[in-house]
């Protein structure tokens, strides 16, 4: 394991991200002595020169968030695969002068989901996935990949059709990939529809901003009641640490998972590939009691 590491987290608005606190964690576990993470305001217009900086600085690596994650994609001399169909970057090596590339996003929701489960497998499984955005996105080809069966609610439809083509296309290009790729269902988000969509549910997973510190609520949480007694609750919020869907999920005596978790995982799979040693349970279990306490 190296002696020092030096990182930064570039994205717009940065002020609040929890990602410095959280490598912190994984540097102290791991015996890391010389150690620091950056926040740095960065917007696509000046992505290029701050990581052409970074670079010039000795930086070890660096998280970018949105908007910066499509861009970064394009400026990397060598990405993933998952990164490259998603054409989605958020965290970088420095090594030399080039830059290595990957998306930890995807590999974030499956070891929660993994937790969750308790190792159980995925392939199979029904998941209702609100949301069409960015998150849902890196989401869908994880889960979809792993076999699972993806019914995509977004209160703009158009939206997740957008994502089921998305999903078909690279199955088309990539026949190594799973089936599901090709075999998304849309639908919308009125409490009607959640509430029918919820009932053959095993995992519903919350990829909106809904319930999330100054954002609007769920219009209803009512599809909460309507999953199986056996469904897992995942929100990608974490601010709250304990969201109203969460809260409604735990009531019924749902297993229900804090988008905090999403983040230590994706976090930890970052260390992992700036270091070369992933943090284990432990270590993230750590992570997450420190971080949450910061909440």
């Amino acid at each position: 394991m190296m002696n020092s590491l030096k990182l930064a987290v570039l994205g717009s608005p940065i002020a609040h991200s929890r990602t410095p606190g959280l490598q912190e964690s994984f540097a102290r576990d791991a015996g890391i002595c010389k150690f620091s993470c950056e926040r740095i305001e960065t917007d696509c217009s000046n992505l290029e020169a701050t990581v052409a900086r970074l670079v010039r600085e000795g930086y070890d690596g660096f998280n970018c968030t949105m908007p910066l994650k499509g861009d970064m994609s394009l400026l990397a001399n060598e990405i993933d695969r998952e990164a490259s169909l998603l054409r989605s970057v958020n965290t970088v090596a420095v090594r030399g002068v080039r830059l290595s590339a990957i998306t930890t996003d995807g590999g974030g929701i499956l070891l929660t989901l993994r937790r969750a489960l308790a190792a159980e497998p995925l392939e199979g499984k029904k998941v209702l996935l609100l949301g069409a955005g960015g998150a849902a996105r890196s989401t869908a080809l994880s889960l979809a990949i792993s076999g699972a069966e993806l019914t995509v609610c977004n209160r703009t439809l158009s939206s997740a059709e957008s994502l089921a083509a998305m999903l078909k296309k690279i199955a088309d290009e990539n026949p190594d990939l799973s089936r599901q790729l090709a075999n998304v269902k849309c639908r919308g988000f009125d409490a009607d529809t959640l509430c029918d969509a919820s009932k053959s549910a095993d995992i519903l997973i919350n990829c909106t901003a809904a319930g999330m510190r100054g954002s609007q609520e769920f219009d209803s949480l009512g599809f909460v009641d309507s999953l199986p007694k056996s469904a897992v609750v995942v929100d990608a919020v974490y601010n709250p640490l304990k969201t109203k869907l969460l809260i409604a999920a735990q009531e019924r005596g749902l297993t229900a998972m804090s988008g905090l978790w999403m983040l230590v995982y994706q976090g930890a799979l970052s260390f992992g590939f700036w270091t070369g040693e992933t943090p284990d349970d432990d270590a993230c279990r750590r992570a997450f009691e420190r971080i949450s306490d910061r909440l």
